[in-house]
């Protein structure tokens, strides 16, 4: 979830991410450790705020992006397999309101 993010937008900072994801950002600093480990992303200073840092995709993980669209996009086909849009947007909405009570407590 931390590379999909920042796909999206690069270079945001990690308390941007633990919001975005809804942890703490303690979680963050483990997820990205292993991630930065792995040679996928980089923490630099944040040149406006020598307190933070900014979180920078490196070359290896922008190239992950497609390979892992792809897959997450078999996966859905998969998972919806047999079901009508009416539903597969059934489902989603309850899945939507269970991370949102989930994310409420």
């Amino acid at each position: 979830m931390v590379l999909r993010e920042l796909w999206e937008e690069d270079g945001l900072k990690g308390g941007e991410l633990a919001a975005r994801l809804a942890v703490e950002p303690p979680t963050v600093s483990r997820m990205l450790g292993r991630l930065e480990a792995c040679g996928l992303l980089e923490r630099r200073r944040d040149p406006e705020d020598a307190r933070s840092f900014r979180v920078c995709l490196t070359a290896k993980g922008r190239d992950l992006r497609r390979p892992v669209e792809d897959l997450w996009q078999r996966v859905e086909e998969r998972a919806f397999e047999g079901m009508s849009e009416e539903e597969k947007h059934g489902l989603k909405g309850l899945l939507v309101r269970v991370r949102e009570n989930l994310s409420a407590g």
